[in-house]
């Protein structure tokens, strides 16, 4: 099976690069025999995630509000101005004013985030990359080696209780700029309307009262 896997990453691969990286037929076909591949192998990899949902490309500005057991992700959504005619680029800015399309993520009963490199520039070098790793979206970490190793570390206390890869998921949002990851139970999406400022306060208050 594995060297069956190993022949199919090697024919999507070198049709990927005949196509001068074009062909995405042949990159959807490489990242699943890479998933595969990655799976029989028992290594850790990525499954992207449907959440309804997409973030700016360019500048989503994810900003995160969290504590010791909740975690709130905010950052600018895809929007497509109808104006926009592609000679110039608009700016955006965390302290913007005006009112715009913003996406919350909290991460319920939340255990560790991480946030910030690598960015997209280089996040070939990240081991996810040929794993399923796919840019710009929200993944799901499968095999994950952060939640075994989180594990292993509370299995010092007397009260221990195993089966974290059971309970525990483990997030992986690639944006521009940096990458988000997170081990937390479920997650719940919002998209809302409003300003970036006002609504990291509201993720502060609904932080403290958790």
């Amino acid at each position: 099976m594995t060297r069956e896997l190993k022949r199919a990453v090697k024919t999507a691969r070198d049709r990927l690069v005949a196509s001068g990286y074009t062909d995405r037929d042949a990159h959807r076909e490489l990242t699943k025999a890479e998933r595969q591949l990655a799976a029989a192998r028992g290594e850790s990899w990525a499954e992207p995630i449907d959440l309804a949902a997409q973030w700016d490309t360019g500048a989503p500005l994810p900003h995160l509000v969290s504590n010791g057991s909740a975690a709130v992700l905010i950052c600018y959504a895809s929007a497509v101005d109808p104006s926009w005619d592609g000679t110039y680029a608009a700016v955006v800015s965390p302290t913007d004013p005006m009112p715009a399309q913003l996406l919350e993520f909290t991460f319920e009963r939340c255990h560790a985030t991480k946030f910030g490199g690598p960015n997209d520039e280089v996040i070939s070098g990240h081991p996810l990359f040929s794993r399923g790793l796919e840019p710009y979206g929200p993944h799901i970490v499968h095999n994950s080696p952060w939640i075994a190793e989180a594990e292993r570390i509370n299995s010092v206390h007397p009260l221990h209780q195993g089966g974290w890869s059971q309970r525990l998921k483990h997030y992986f949002f690639m944006f521009h700029d940096e990458t988000f990851e997170a081990l937390a139970v479920d997650l719940r999406v919002d998209q809302v309307h409003g300003v970036l400022e006002d609504r990291l306060l509201h993720a502060v208050s609904s932080v403290l009262r958790d």
